[in-house]
């Protein structure tokens, strides 16, 4: 019987996030519904939103994000949102993580939605959430029913 220092129960990207960051000094075990293929983080097709460019700021993704709730945001969330948001990109982007490039091989931003400026990110083209997930939990993890 493997003896387990965290249980996560769920694999989307937050859970798998933790995963990753824990499984260097624990012993990790995620539980997940059948498959890493049954999650919304693995179906999402959208791209991930910061303020990595170097003409934008987290203040104008800011502002962005609170227009679109209408203003019933959670004024705090949402600057924490924009502001780690920036630095978990680029985090992931050092751990070897590619979204897509031009033929310069400069990120391609998009725009999407009520941003105003070009800031979403993809990889794999609508695939986001698929390449994200697979980075994160990659064919060589030890999967199954196992105990």
């Amino acid at each position: 019987m493997h003896k387990a220092d965290v249980i996560i129960v769920g694999s989307g990207l937050a859970a798998l996030m933790v995963a990753y960051h824990l499984c260097e000094h624990k012993n990790v075990i995620v539980f997940t519904k059948s498959n890493k293929e049954v999650s919304n983080s693995w179906l999402a097709q959208g791209g991930v939103a910061a303020a990595i460019h170097p003409a934008d700021h987290w203040l104008s993704h800011y502002e962005d994000t609170i227009t679109t709730g209408c203003e019933h945001n959670d004024d705090e969330a949402v600057r924490i949102l924009v502001q780690e948001g920036r630095e978990a990109i680029e985090q992931f982007m050092h751990l070897g993580f590619s979204f897509d490039v031009d033929e310069r091989g400069e990120l391609l931003f998009g725009r999407e939605g009520a941003h105003r400026m070009r800031r979403i990110l993809h990889a794999g083209g609508d695939a986001t959430g698929k390449k994200m997930v697979e980075f994160l939990f990659p064919e060589s993890v030890m999967v199954g029913n196992q105990l």
